[in-house]
């Protein structure tokens, strides 16, 4: 099949999904902040985690996902120390690939912080794709459905997010070959659309994706480098008085009491009682 009969492929994917769904709602929603402990998280950073969340899985279950998290963390911090058992009870063990998931998760988001000293990626801001490509290239575990993702809904980029499912979808359609892998098909799909429609055309094979009763995918857990230190009782009991004490502030804030206020009461009253006398 040549380029241009692949490419009229594509328009056709294109139309067909139009039909039953509005690409700018789409993309609204893609690009809507998490809020955790009520502060909206910083874009980028946003993106990178949800797309952690949508990745191997769909759009519905990582909204799913997003509100336990919201309902749970405090903080981005908070969510770099869960350890993986704590985070896959949060979005349940029947999350696709959710042990290998919350790995990978708290993996990268260790590097980035131990990079930055704090869990941002503000520093992406204004950098080419290149360098923010590579960036991502050197977290170990981060798909390259991720880097893509956060590429072009944080960073303008024209990068093409492909997963197992979205590949399907693409092979199905016959807009890529059988033979080509996720990096291969992400690279013949950016080929094919044009600078500035690739925002819409990834919502659009997302939500194809979505609606498909694709199986998931094959874990590749054993190929994860553990690149992240074992975090010692001491340590995470550490963690925990964190963890405590940001909900305390949190809670205090919200019913607009001070966390640390401390209820005065007055001293016992001396007794008055007189020594009797010995006899």
């Amino acid at each position: 099949m040549s380029a241009g009969e692949t490419s009229r492929e594509l328009a056709s994917l294109l139309k067909s999904l139009r039909s039953g769904h509005d690409p700018a709602a789409l993309a609204t929603a893609a690009m809507a902040p998490m809020v955790f402990g009520g502060t909206a998280v910083e874009p980028v950073l946003s993106q990178f985690i949800r797309s952690f969340l949508i990745w191997e899985s769909t759009t519905t279950k990582a909204m799913q996902a997003q509100k336990k998290l919201e309902a749970t963390v405090v903080d981005v911090n908070e969510l770099r120390v869960y350890m993986p058992d704590e985070f896959v009870k949060i979005i349940g063990e029947r999350y696709p690939r959710a042990a290998e998931r919350a790995l990978r998760l708290r993996t990268a988001l260790n590097v980035i912080y131990s990079r930055e000293h704090a869990v941002t990626l503000e520093r992406l801001n204004g950098q080419s794709k290149r360098d923010a490509r590579d960036y991502f290239d050197r977290i170990d575990g981060v798909p390259g459905f991720v880097a893509a993702r956060v590429s072009l809904l944080a960073l303008s980029h024209h990068a093409a997010p492909v997963d197992s499912r979205i590949r399907r979808r693409l092979v199905e359609a016959k807009v890529v070959g059988s033979d080509l892998d996720e990096h291969d098909a992400a690279h013949a799909l950016e080929k094919k659309t044009r600078s500035g429609e690739l925002i819409e055309g990834y919502v659009l094979i997302q939500a194809g994706a979505d609606e498909a009763s694709y199986s998931t995918a094959d874990s590749h857990l054993s190929d994860l480098k553990p690149v992240h230190k074992p975090v010692d009782r001491k340590v995470r009991e550490e963690h925990e008085a964190a963890r405590r004490a940001a909900r305390k502030k949190l809670k205090a804030s919200r019913v607009g009491k001070k966390p640390d206020a401390k209820v005065k009461t007055s001293a016992p009253a001396a007794s008055k009682t007189k020594k009797r006398p010995a006899r």
